[in-house]
């Protein structure tokens, strides 16, 4: 055994150091450092492994075990500063012959020993011997970890990466995994996906399933959906639940492998079991929507219940949904605002259109327009096209707002652009009455259409009207899809569409058509939807304005009274005409008015006077279709 002299020269910085009567290269960056960082490995580019290792490499000896005998030149404080932590890292004579029989397990060992009595100091420090004087990767692995979580020395995320690196290129797959994660989050180290790459792959073959789930993820953000899948595989077959959990999304959306949505549901459940929060809120919704799965709403809420109170933003929207409907729990609006402000709070977007339409309409929480206003435009600035809708309407009706058409028209544009079907009917209904915009008649039929084209009714009908005078057969097409869809209006429209053009066979069958304005009315009205390439069937109307009728629409009321006077596709029946029109006429509705008085003042010398005006009415009616 040898014993080698140590000497240290210090003024106000690291002079020298001398070992074995030889100079020790010192960096610069290391002389102006604090005592305790001439212990520890730099970081970067500073070539300096700390003070116990630099020494080790400096005795030719080659004995593990060789006693140094440390001499320190400089101020007392700073004397017995340096010898405390050569006390600590067990390098002095005394301490060494004390622990010369020692071996790299027992420092091991005697790390353990003190992390678990607490001592997170003591602990680091018997790492540091194993890993700097012995070259452990287990040691090196543990020396990372501290620095990285500041347990028993600060925190240090390059000296973190130093010792992952040492680790690492022993073999350490948790290590190289470890290195990876530094990579991809620029932890110590500039972001370099490479190299996250590189080392994650290094652990993943040597079947970490951590690394395994990561390469997966990285090769899942550059579309490599075959190969990411494999990697998820291998690391959901070890149980690593956020594998599990992707395995399951692929199988959900079919990216990578065949869509198998019992798969999928699998996937989730093995994840959620592990108690992984995202899983948990998927398998709800698995749940909730029979999904790979039976419907179960009772599960999907057990679910949704426990992945919210993990956090899940998203399962706190759908818990807070549950309660506001009653979905399997009983209906508590103040829970379910409860649930919805802890998801809003987080940002989640849904949430917060959810919470604004709360306050908007008093539930579960004090009625507050301007509240409603401020939630919904917190959603709609992060993209949701149902608040940015709303928003739209609150601009519109000066709701918690200062009214502005303007501003209404710019929400529901953007509403509008993702797609939603109501925001693009009000952008058609504002672009045809020039509400907030200049009015175009051509954008206006482009945003119903789009509307139209995914079912809304009132936009297939407001398209047909557009398209009357342009397009006959387009615009009865859109009333045929709005009057099947129970639309009024559109079905009464529909019955003109089918109505008989016949002038001269309704004027000698109806004994009101006294050729006043009323009959005339009527031929004008039904030669508007003539030219649509329909075959005239007075039956066929009838049907339209009786299902337009029995909802309560005027118009449609008063067109069947009409049809029950005149026997036009029903048979003639004076006694319902007058009820049909009496109920137009409690509506409003003044040709009905003006229809029943006739009819209870006709007699069959009105009857004789109409048939001898009916040439002149025809001349007239001639005229008026050129």
């Amino acid at each position: 055994m040898s014993k080698i002299q140590v000497e240290v020269r210090f003024t106000d910085k690291l002079e020298s150091i001398r070992v074995g009567g030889q100079d020790m290269e010192i960096p610069n960056a290391i002389k102006t450092k604090s005592v305790e960082e001439w212990f520890e490995p730099a970081a970067g580019r500073v070539n300096w492994d700390g003070l116990g290792a630099e020494i080790k490499a400096m005795d030719f000896s080659n004995e593990k075990n060789a006693v140094y005998s440390f001499l320190f030149n400089g101020p007392e404080d700073k004397k017995r500063e340096f010898m405390g932590f050569v006390e600590s890292f067990c390098l002095g004579e005394e301490a060494q012959q004390e622990t010369q029989e020692e071996t790299e397990q027992d420092y091991l060992h005697n790390a353990q020993n003190y992390q678990q009595a607490g001592n997170a100091e003591m602990a680091f420090q018997n790492y540091m011997v194993a890993a700097s004087d012995y070259g452990h990767p287990e040691a090196q692995l543990k020396v990372a970890r501290c620095y990285q979580n500041g347990v028993g020395v600060a925190k240090n995320a390059e000296n973190a990466v130093v010792w992952y690196k040492k680790a690492a290129e022993q073999g350490n797959a948790e290590a190289q995994c470890a290195l990876g994660e530094c990579y991809y989050q620029a932890f110590g180290v500039e972001k370099n996906e490479k190299e996250a790459r590189r080392w994650y792959e290094a652990a993943a073959t040597q079947g970490n399933a951590t690394a395994q789930y990561m390469i997966g993820r990285l090769y899942a953000e550059l579309s490599y959906n075959e190969a990411a899948v494999k990697w998820y595989t291998k690391a959901a077959e070890q149980e690593c639940p956020e594998a599990q959990y992707e395995l399951g999304d692929c199988y959900s959306y079919g990216i990578g492998v065949a869509k198998d949505l019992e798969q999928a549901f699998e996937w989730y459940k093995k994840a959620a079991e592990q108690g992984n929060a995202t899983a948990q809120c998927s398998l709800g919704y698995c749940y909730e929507n029979g999904i790979g799965v039976e419907k179960d709403v009772i599960k999907a809420t057990e679910w949704y219940q426990k992945s919210a109170e993990q956090g899940n933003c998203r399962a706190q929207c759908n818990l807070g949904y549950c309660y506001a409907n009653g979905k399997s729990v009983e209906k508590n609006s103040a829970k379910a605002v409860e649930w919805y402000r802890k998801s809003a709070e987080q940002g989640y977007a849904m949430a917060q259109c959810s919470l604004g339409y709360c306050y908007g309409n008093g539930e579960g929480v004090e009625k507050n327009s301007a509240k409603a206003v401020e939630w919904y435009r917190k959603a709609a600035e992060n993209g949701n096209a149902t608040a940015q809708k709303n928003l739209g309407g609150c601009y519109e009706y000066g709701r918690g707002v200062a009214l502005s058409k303007a501003a209404a028209a710019e929400w529901y544009r953007k509403a509008a652009d993702q797609g939603d079907v109501d925001a693009q009917y009000k952008l058609g209904l504002f672009y045809k009455n020039g509400y907030g915009v200049a009015q175009n008649q051509e954008e206006a039929v482009k945003w119903y259409r789009k509307s139209a084209e995914q079912g809304y009714a009132d936009a297939q009908y407001n398209l047909a009207e557009l398209l009357l005078s342009k397009d006959g057969k387009e615009a009865f097409k859109w009333y045929q899809k709005a009057a099947k869809q129970g639309h009024a209006d559109a079905q009464d429209s529909l019955g003109l569409c089918y109505e008989d053009m016949d002038m001269e066979a309704g004027a000698q069958n109806s004994l009101s058509f006294l050729y006043d304005e009323l009959e005339l009315e009527r031929e004008i009205e039904i030669d508007i939807y003539s030219g649509m390439g329909v075959e005239t069937d007075s039956a066929k109307a009838v049907e339209w304005y009786r299902k337009a009728a029995e909802q309560g629409l005027g118009s449609a009321q008063y067109h069947l009274g009409r049809c029950y006077e005149g026997g036009h596709g029903v048979t003639k029946d004076l006694t319902k005409a007058a009820e049909w029109y009496q109920k137009a006429a409690d509506q409003g509705h003044e040709r009905a008015k003006k229809a029943l008085k006739k009819l209870q003042g006709c007699d069959v010398g009105s009857a004789v006077a109409a048939s001898a005006a009916l040439g002149g009415a025809a001349l007239l009616w001639k005229i008026l279709r050129g």
